[in-house]
Protein backbone atom coordinates (compact mmCIF):
# COMPACT_ATOMS: atom_id res chain seq x y z
CA UNK A 1 0.00 0.00 0.00
CA UNK A 2 2.77 2.36 0.87
CA UNK A 3 4.56 1.41 -2.32
CA UNK A 4 1.49 2.28 -4.39
CA UNK A 5 1.18 5.75 -2.81
CA UNK A 6 4.80 6.43 -3.44
CA UNK A 7 4.47 5.41 -7.04
CA UNK A 8 1.54 7.84 -7.47
CA UNK A 9 3.53 10.66 -5.95
CA UNK A 10 6.47 9.89 -8.17
CA UNK A 11 4.27 9.91 -11.23
CA UNK A 12 2.82 13.27 -10.18
CA UNK A 13 6.29 14.68 -9.67
CA UNK A 14 7.38 13.41 -13.05
CA UNK A 15 4.33 14.80 -14.77
CA UNK A 16 4.35 18.27 -13.20
CA UNK A 17 7.50 19.61 -14.90
CA UNK A 18 5.97 19.00 -18.34
CA UNK A 19 2.77 20.90 -17.43
CA UNK A 20 4.32 23.95 -15.70
CA UNK A 21 5.83 25.61 -18.81
CA UNK A 22 2.46 25.40 -20.63
CA UNK A 23 0.63 27.06 -17.73
CA UNK A 24 3.23 29.81 -17.46
CA UNK A 25 2.97 30.39 -21.21
CA UNK A 26 -0.79 30.80 -21.01
CA UNK A 27 -0.51 33.28 -18.17
CA UNK A 28 2.05 35.28 -20.08
CA UNK A 29 -0.18 35.43 -23.15
CA UNK A 30 -3.14 36.53 -21.06
CA UNK A 31 -1.06 39.25 -19.43
CA UNK A 32 0.19 40.42 -22.79
CA UNK A 33 -3.36 40.54 -24.20
CA UNK A 34 -4.56 42.53 -21.19
CA UNK A 35 -1.69 44.94 -21.64
CA UNK A 36 -2.52 45.50 -25.29
CA UNK A 37 -6.22 46.00 -24.63
CA UNK A 38 -5.99 48.27 -21.63
CA UNK A 39 -2.67 50.02 -21.64
CA UNK A 40 -1.67 50.93 -25.15
CA UNK A 41 -3.92 53.91 -25.82
CA UNK A 42 -1.92 55.31 -28.75
CA UNK A 43 -1.81 51.90 -30.43
CA UNK A 44 -5.55 51.42 -30.02
CA UNK A 45 -6.17 54.91 -31.35
CA UNK A 46 -4.02 54.18 -34.39
CA UNK A 47 -5.92 50.96 -35.02
CA UNK A 48 -9.25 52.78 -34.75
CA UNK A 49 -8.05 55.47 -37.16
CA UNK A 50 -6.98 52.79 -39.63
CA UNK A 51 -10.41 51.19 -39.75
CA UNK A 52 -12.19 54.54 -39.82
CA UNK A 53 -10.00 55.58 -42.73
CA UNK A 54 -11.07 52.53 -44.70
CA UNK A 55 -14.74 53.17 -43.95
CA UNK A 56 -14.39 56.87 -44.81
CA UNK A 57 -13.35 55.97 -48.36
CA UNK A 58 -16.68 54.19 -48.88
CA UNK A 59 -18.66 57.05 -47.31
CA UNK A 60 -17.18 59.43 -49.89
CA UNK A 61 -18.12 57.25 -52.88
CA UNK A 62 -21.07 58.60 -54.84
CA UNK A 63 -22.84 55.25 -55.38
CA UNK A 64 -21.29 52.58 -53.13
CA UNK A 65 -22.43 48.99 -53.51
CA UNK A 66 -24.15 47.04 -50.77
CA UNK A 67 -21.03 44.96 -50.31
CA UNK A 68 -18.87 48.07 -49.87
CA UNK A 69 -21.30 49.57 -47.37
CA UNK A 70 -21.54 46.38 -45.33
CA UNK A 71 -17.74 46.22 -45.17
CA UNK A 72 -17.57 49.90 -44.15
CA UNK A 73 -20.04 49.33 -41.30
CA UNK A 74 -17.93 46.38 -40.23
CA UNK A 75 -14.81 48.58 -40.24
CA UNK A 76 -16.53 51.18 -38.05
CA UNK A 77 -17.51 48.38 -35.68
CA UNK A 78 -13.87 47.31 -35.47
CA UNK A 79 -12.83 50.89 -34.80
CA UNK A 80 -15.32 51.02 -31.93
CA UNK A 81 -13.77 47.87 -30.48
CA UNK A 82 -10.62 49.90 -30.03
CA UNK A 83 -12.20 53.29 -29.25
CA UNK A 84 -15.84 52.91 -28.15
CA UNK A 85 -15.95 56.55 -27.07
CA UNK A 86 -15.05 57.88 -30.52
CA UNK A 87 -17.23 60.74 -31.74
CA UNK A 88 -15.64 60.44 -35.20
CA UNK A 89 -16.90 56.87 -35.50
CA UNK A 90 -20.43 57.99 -34.69
CA UNK A 91 -20.29 60.79 -37.26
CA UNK A 92 -19.08 58.30 -39.85
CA UNK A 93 -21.90 55.90 -39.00
CA UNK A 94 -24.42 58.65 -39.69
CA UNK A 95 -22.74 59.41 -43.02
CA UNK A 96 -22.77 55.73 -43.98
CA UNK A 97 -26.43 55.54 -43.08
CA UNK A 98 -27.17 58.49 -45.37
CA UNK A 99 -25.16 56.85 -48.16
CA UNK A 100 -27.08 53.61 -47.60
CA UNK A 101 -30.39 55.43 -47.88
CA UNK A 102 -29.39 57.04 -51.18
CA UNK A 103 -28.06 53.73 -52.52
CA UNK A 104 -31.13 51.77 -51.40
CA UNK A 105 -29.10 49.54 -49.06
CA UNK A 106 -31.58 48.25 -46.49
CA UNK A 107 -28.91 46.52 -44.39
CA UNK A 108 -28.07 49.80 -42.66
CA UNK A 109 -31.34 49.48 -40.71
CA UNK A 110 -29.67 46.75 -38.67
CA UNK A 111 -25.99 47.65 -38.96
CA UNK A 112 -26.21 51.26 -37.74
CA UNK A 113 -28.02 50.57 -34.42
CA UNK A 114 -25.85 47.50 -33.80
CA UNK A 115 -22.69 49.61 -34.08
CA UNK A 116 -24.12 52.37 -31.87
CA UNK A 117 -25.14 49.84 -29.22
CA UNK A 118 -21.63 48.41 -29.34
CA UNK A 119 -20.22 51.90 -28.73
CA UNK A 120 -22.48 52.39 -25.71
CA UNK A 121 -21.57 49.00 -24.26
CA UNK A 122 -17.93 49.97 -24.40
CA UNK A 123 -18.42 53.63 -23.41
CA UNK A 124 -21.80 54.36 -21.79
CA UNK A 125 -20.93 58.07 -21.59
CA UNK A 126 -20.44 58.40 -25.34
CA UNK A 127 -23.17 61.03 -25.67
CA UNK A 128 -22.58 61.32 -29.42
CA UNK A 129 -23.54 57.65 -29.81
CA UNK A 130 -26.48 57.99 -27.44
CA UNK A 131 -27.85 61.00 -29.33
CA UNK A 132 -27.45 59.17 -32.66
CA UNK A 133 -29.24 56.06 -31.39
CA UNK A 134 -32.10 58.15 -29.96
CA UNK A 135 -32.39 59.86 -33.35
CA UNK A 136 -32.44 56.45 -35.07
CA UNK A 137 -35.30 55.23 -32.88
CA UNK A 138 -37.17 58.54 -33.13
CA UNK A 139 -37.08 58.59 -36.93
CA UNK A 140 -38.69 55.15 -36.98
CA UNK A 141 -41.22 55.66 -34.23
CA UNK A 142 -39.68 52.95 -32.06
CA UNK A 143 -41.22 54.04 -28.76
CA UNK A 144 -39.92 50.95 -26.99
CA UNK A 145 -36.36 51.74 -28.06
CA UNK A 146 -36.79 55.37 -26.99
CA UNK A 147 -38.03 54.36 -23.54
CA UNK A 148 -35.06 52.01 -23.17
CA UNK A 149 -32.72 54.89 -24.02
CA UNK A 150 -34.46 57.16 -21.49
CA UNK A 151 -34.19 54.52 -18.76
CA UNK A 152 -30.50 53.97 -19.48
CA UNK A 153 -29.81 57.71 -19.34
CA UNK A 154 -31.71 58.04 -16.05
CA UNK A 155 -29.14 55.78 -14.44
CA UNK A 156 -26.53 58.52 -14.99
CA UNK A 157 -28.79 61.44 -14.02
CA UNK A 158 -27.75 61.06 -10.39
CA UNK A 159 -24.01 61.07 -11.11
CA UNK A 160 -21.74 63.11 -8.87
CA UNK A 161 -20.30 64.72 -12.00
CA UNK A 162 -22.34 67.78 -13.07
CA UNK A 163 -21.29 67.27 -16.69
CA UNK A 164 -22.47 63.67 -16.74
CA UNK A 165 -25.68 64.54 -14.93
CA UNK A 166 -26.50 67.36 -17.36
CA UNK A 167 -25.87 65.23 -20.45
CA UNK A 168 -27.94 62.41 -18.97
CA UNK A 169 -30.86 64.78 -18.37
CA UNK A 170 -30.68 65.97 -21.97
CA UNK A 171 -30.70 62.36 -23.18
CA UNK A 172 -33.77 61.59 -21.05
CA UNK A 173 -35.53 64.66 -22.45
CA UNK A 174 -34.56 63.86 -26.03
CA UNK A 175 -35.81 60.26 -25.80
CA UNK A 176 -39.07 60.90 -23.95
CA UNK A 177 -40.02 64.03 -25.88
CA UNK A 178 -39.27 62.27 -29.19
CA UNK A 179 -41.61 59.44 -28.22
CA UNK A 180 -44.53 61.73 -27.34
CA UNK A 181 -45.69 62.62 -30.91
CA UNK A 182 -45.57 58.94 -31.90
CA UNK A 183 -47.71 57.93 -28.92
CA UNK A 184 -50.10 60.76 -29.74
CA UNK A 185 -50.37 59.52 -33.33
CA UNK A 186 -50.94 55.93 -32.16
CA UNK A 187 -53.65 57.21 -29.84
CA UNK A 188 -55.32 59.10 -32.69
CA UNK A 189 -55.28 56.03 -34.94
CA UNK A 190 -56.80 53.92 -32.16
CA UNK A 191 -59.94 56.10 -32.21
CA UNK A 192 -61.24 54.01 -35.12
CA UNK A 193 -59.89 50.67 -33.96
CA UNK A 194 -59.72 49.70 -30.29
CA UNK A 195 -60.96 51.21 -27.00
CA UNK A 196 -58.31 49.29 -25.04
CA UNK A 197 -55.55 50.75 -27.21
CA UNK A 198 -56.99 54.24 -26.78
CA UNK A 199 -56.94 53.98 -22.98
CA UNK A 200 -53.42 52.48 -23.10
CA UNK A 201 -52.05 55.26 -25.32
CA UNK A 202 -53.72 57.97 -23.23
CA UNK A 203 -52.01 56.61 -20.11
CA UNK A 204 -48.67 56.33 -21.96
CA UNK A 205 -48.99 59.90 -23.24
CA UNK A 206 -49.59 61.29 -19.76
CA UNK A 207 -46.67 59.29 -18.35
CA UNK A 208 -44.32 60.67 -21.02
CA UNK A 209 -45.58 64.24 -20.63
CA UNK A 210 -45.17 64.07 -16.85
CA UNK A 211 -41.73 62.49 -17.30
CA UNK A 212 -40.49 65.52 -19.25
CA UNK A 213 -41.33 68.17 -16.67
CA UNK A 214 -38.90 67.24 -13.88
CA UNK A 215 -35.74 66.59 -15.97
CA UNK A 216 -36.36 69.77 -17.96
CA UNK A 217 -36.61 71.83 -14.77
CA UNK A 218 -33.43 70.22 -13.42
CA UNK A 219 -31.48 70.72 -16.66
CA UNK A 220 -32.58 74.36 -16.84
CA UNK A 221 -31.58 74.91 -13.21
CA UNK A 222 -28.13 73.39 -13.78
CA UNK A 223 -27.49 75.46 -16.90
CA UNK A 224 -28.58 78.65 -15.12
CA UNK A 225 -26.42 78.07 -12.03
CA UNK A 226 -23.37 76.78 -13.92
CA UNK A 227 -23.39 77.64 -17.64
CA UNK A 228 -20.17 75.65 -18.16
CA UNK A 229 -22.13 72.36 -18.09
CA UNK A 230 -23.51 73.25 -21.51
CA UNK A 231 -20.04 72.70 -22.96
CA UNK A 232 -20.11 69.05 -21.86
CA UNK A 233 -23.07 68.22 -24.08
CA UNK A 234 -22.47 67.52 -27.79
CA UNK A 235 -24.23 70.03 -30.01
CA UNK A 236 -26.37 67.34 -31.62
CA UNK A 237 -27.67 66.13 -28.24
CA UNK A 238 -28.41 69.63 -26.92
CA UNK A 239 -30.10 70.67 -30.16
CA UNK A 240 -32.14 67.47 -30.47
CA UNK A 241 -33.36 67.71 -26.87
CA UNK A 242 -34.35 71.35 -27.29
CA UNK A 243 -36.29 70.72 -30.51
CA UNK A 244 -37.98 67.56 -29.21
CA UNK A 245 -39.11 69.21 -25.96
CA UNK A 246 -40.33 72.32 -27.78
CA UNK A 247 -42.37 70.17 -30.16
CA UNK A 248 -43.72 67.98 -27.35
CA UNK A 249 -44.84 70.93 -25.22
CA UNK A 250 -46.12 73.17 -28.01
CA UNK A 251 -49.75 72.48 -27.06
CA UNK A 252 -50.08 72.42 -23.26
CA UNK A 253 -53.85 72.12 -23.64
CA UNK A 254 -53.43 68.65 -25.13
CA UNK A 255 -51.58 67.40 -22.06
CA UNK A 256 -54.30 68.86 -19.84
CA UNK A 257 -57.00 67.23 -21.97
CA UNK A 258 -55.33 63.81 -21.79
CA UNK A 259 -54.86 64.11 -18.03
CA UNK A 260 -58.53 65.08 -17.56
CA UNK A 261 -59.64 62.22 -19.80
CA UNK A 262 -57.59 59.67 -17.83
CA UNK A 263 -58.91 60.94 -14.51
CA UNK A 264 -62.53 60.86 -15.69
CA UNK A 265 -62.17 57.41 -17.27
CA UNK A 266 -60.71 56.08 -14.02
CA UNK A 267 -63.40 57.59 -11.77
CA UNK A 268 -66.55 57.39 -13.90
CA UNK A 269 -67.46 53.91 -15.28
CA UNK A 270 -70.32 55.39 -17.35
CA UNK A 271 -67.94 57.76 -19.12
CA UNK A 272 -65.43 54.97 -19.79
CA UNK A 273 -68.16 52.74 -21.19
CA UNK A 274 -69.47 55.56 -23.40
CA UNK A 275 -65.97 56.19 -24.79
CA UNK A 276 -65.48 52.48 -25.51
CA UNK A 277 -68.81 52.33 -27.37
CA UNK A 278 -67.92 55.44 -29.37
CA UNK A 279 -64.69 53.84 -30.57
CA UNK A 280 -66.60 50.65 -31.46
CA UNK A 281 -69.04 52.81 -33.40
CA UNK A 282 -66.13 54.38 -35.26
CA UNK A 283 -64.87 50.94 -36.25
CA UNK A 284 -68.33 50.06 -37.58
CA UNK A 285 -68.58 53.36 -39.47
CA UNK A 286 -65.24 52.70 -41.20
CA UNK A 287 -66.84 49.48 -42.52
CA UNK A 288 -69.93 51.44 -43.70
CA UNK A 289 -72.10 49.49 -41.27
CA UNK A 290 -74.35 52.46 -40.56
CA UNK A 291 -76.97 50.72 -38.43
CA UNK A 292 -74.32 49.16 -36.19
CA UNK A 293 -72.43 52.45 -35.87
CA UNK A 294 -75.62 54.33 -35.04
CA UNK A 295 -76.51 51.77 -32.34
CA UNK A 296 -73.10 52.15 -30.69
CA UNK A 297 -73.23 55.97 -30.71
CA UNK A 298 -76.74 56.05 -29.31
CA UNK A 299 -75.74 53.60 -26.57
CA UNK A 300 -72.74 55.80 -25.75
CA UNK A 301 -75.04 58.82 -25.34
CA UNK A 302 -77.36 56.78 -23.13
CA UNK A 303 -74.41 56.09 -20.81
CA UNK A 304 -73.01 59.63 -20.96
CA UNK A 305 -75.29 62.22 -22.62
CA UNK A 306 -72.59 64.89 -22.59
CA UNK A 307 -70.17 62.96 -24.81
CA UNK A 308 -70.09 65.40 -27.73
CA UNK A 309 -67.74 63.06 -29.62
CA UNK A 310 -70.50 60.44 -29.93
CA UNK A 311 -73.02 63.11 -30.94
CA UNK A 312 -70.69 64.36 -33.66
CA UNK A 313 -70.17 60.81 -34.98
CA UNK A 314 -73.92 60.20 -34.99
CA UNK A 315 -74.30 63.22 -37.29
CA UNK A 316 -71.42 61.88 -39.40
CA UNK A 317 -73.21 58.54 -39.74
CA UNK A 318 -76.43 60.20 -40.91
CA UNK A 319 -74.48 62.30 -43.42
CA UNK A 320 -72.49 59.37 -44.84
CA UNK A 321 -75.53 57.13 -45.22
CA UNK A 322 -77.63 59.93 -46.76
CA UNK A 323 -74.86 60.88 -49.19
CA UNK A 324 -74.35 57.21 -50.15
CA UNK A 325 -78.07 56.79 -50.91
CA UNK A 326 -78.07 59.97 -53.00
CA UNK A 327 -74.96 58.98 -54.93
CA UNK A 328 -76.45 55.58 -55.75
CA UNK A 329 -79.71 57.18 -56.87
CA UNK A 330 -81.66 55.25 -54.24
CA UNK A 331 -84.61 56.58 -52.22
CA UNK A 332 -84.01 60.32 -52.45
CA UNK A 333 -86.63 60.91 -49.78
CA UNK A 334 -84.67 58.78 -47.27
CA UNK A 335 -81.44 60.49 -48.35
CA UNK A 336 -82.92 63.95 -47.74
CA UNK A 337 -84.30 62.89 -44.36
CA UNK A 338 -80.87 61.65 -43.21
CA UNK A 339 -79.10 64.75 -44.53
CA UNK A 340 -81.52 67.09 -42.76
CA UNK A 341 -80.98 65.06 -39.59
CA UNK A 342 -77.19 65.38 -40.00
CA UNK A 343 -77.60 69.14 -40.57
CA UNK A 344 -79.42 69.55 -37.26
CA UNK A 345 -76.94 67.25 -35.50
CA UNK A 346 -73.86 69.10 -36.75
CA UNK A 347 -75.40 72.41 -35.67
CA UNK A 348 -75.91 71.03 -32.15
CA UNK A 349 -72.35 69.71 -32.04
CA UNK A 350 -70.94 73.10 -33.07
CA UNK A 351 -72.82 74.82 -30.26
CA UNK A 352 -71.73 72.25 -27.68
CA UNK A 353 -68.14 71.81 -28.87
CA UNK A 354 -67.62 75.57 -28.80
CA UNK A 355 -67.75 75.34 -25.01
CA UNK A 356 -66.34 71.89 -24.23
CA UNK A 357 -64.35 70.73 -27.22
CA UNK A 358 -63.74 67.02 -27.66
CA UNK A 359 -63.87 64.92 -24.48
CA UNK A 360 -61.83 62.14 -26.07
CA UNK A 361 -58.13 63.04 -26.47
CA UNK A 362 -55.81 63.21 -29.49
CA UNK A 363 -58.02 65.65 -31.40
CA UNK A 364 -57.41 69.27 -30.49
CA UNK A 365 -60.32 71.58 -29.72
CA UNK A 366 -59.78 73.62 -32.91
CA UNK A 367 -59.47 70.52 -35.08
CA UNK A 368 -62.59 68.95 -33.57
CA UNK A 369 -64.61 72.11 -34.04
CA UNK A 370 -63.20 72.57 -37.55
CA UNK A 371 -64.30 69.04 -38.45
CA UNK A 372 -67.81 69.79 -37.15
CA UNK A 373 -68.02 72.89 -39.36
CA UNK A 374 -66.69 70.90 -42.33
CA UNK A 375 -69.36 68.26 -41.72
CA UNK A 376 -72.07 70.94 -41.71
CA UNK A 377 -70.75 72.45 -44.96
CA UNK A 378 -70.51 69.04 -46.64
CA UNK A 379 -74.02 68.16 -45.53
CA UNK A 380 -75.45 71.41 -46.90
CA UNK A 381 -73.67 70.82 -50.22
CA UNK A 382 -75.15 67.30 -50.38
CA UNK A 383 -78.63 68.64 -49.57
CA UNK A 384 -78.32 71.19 -52.37
CA UNK A 385 -77.41 68.43 -54.81
CA UNK A 386 -80.24 66.11 -53.71
CA UNK A 387 -83.00 68.68 -53.34
CA UNK A 388 -82.09 70.92 -56.25
CA UNK A 389 -84.79 73.50 -56.88
CA UNK A 390 -86.93 71.99 -54.15
CA UNK A 391 -84.47 73.17 -51.48
CA UNK A 392 -86.15 75.72 -49.26
CA UNK A 393 -84.45 78.80 -47.85
CA UNK A 394 -81.68 78.44 -50.41
CA UNK A 395 -80.10 81.83 -49.79
CA UNK A 396 -80.00 81.31 -46.02
CA UNK A 397 -78.47 77.85 -46.44
CA UNK A 398 -75.99 79.23 -48.96
CA UNK A 399 -74.86 81.80 -46.38
CA UNK A 400 -74.62 79.07 -43.72
CA UNK A 401 -72.60 76.89 -46.09
CA UNK A 402 -70.14 79.69 -46.79
CA UNK A 403 -69.79 80.57 -43.12
CA UNK A 404 -69.31 76.93 -42.09
CA UNK A 405 -66.69 76.41 -44.79
CA UNK A 406 -64.75 79.52 -43.79
CA UNK A 407 -64.74 78.41 -40.14
CA UNK A 408 -63.67 74.89 -41.09
CA UNK A 409 -60.69 76.14 -43.10
CA UNK A 410 -59.72 78.63 -40.39
CA UNK A 411 -59.92 76.12 -37.52
CA UNK A 412 -58.52 73.09 -39.34
CA UNK A 413 -56.58 74.25 -42.41
CA UNK A 414 -55.15 70.78 -42.99
CA UNK A 415 -58.58 69.11 -43.02
CA UNK A 416 -59.05 67.29 -46.33
CA UNK A 417 -62.85 67.61 -46.35
CA UNK A 418 -62.73 71.38 -45.92
CA UNK A 419 -60.05 71.75 -48.62
CA UNK A 420 -62.05 69.63 -51.10
CA UNK A 421 -65.21 71.62 -50.40
CA UNK A 422 -63.37 74.93 -50.82
CA UNK A 423 -61.93 73.84 -54.16
CA UNK A 424 -65.34 72.70 -55.40
CA UNK A 425 -67.11 75.80 -54.10
CA UNK A 426 -64.56 78.09 -55.73
CA UNK A 427 -65.12 76.32 -59.05
CA UNK A 428 -68.86 75.55 -59.05
CA UNK A 429 -70.39 77.61 -56.25
CA UNK A 430 -73.08 76.32 -53.86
Amino acid sequence: MERHDGLSAARGAAASPSRRPVRVGLLACAALAALLLSGCGPLKRKAAEYYLGRARVTAEIRNPSGRQLRKAFDDVGRALDYEPGSALAVDLLVRLSDSSSRAGFAGAQDLEPAALKKALRGAPLNWHARAALIDFFASRGDTGGLEAMASQAEAYASSSSPDVRYCALLAVLDARASALPWVENEGFLSLNVSPDTLFEKAAAYQSLADGIVKPKAEADRMAASDPSVRKAAPDELASAAEVAVSDALKDPAEAVAVSSFNARAASDPSFRKAVAMTVQGNAALVKKDYSQARAFYQAALNYFPGLVDARRQLAETDFQEGAALAAAGQDKKAASRLLYKAYAGSDAVIREAGETGSLIPFTSRSKFLGQAYALKAADLAALRAVEGRRLRNTERLRAEFKEALEEAVKLDPEGSLARDLLERYTKDGF
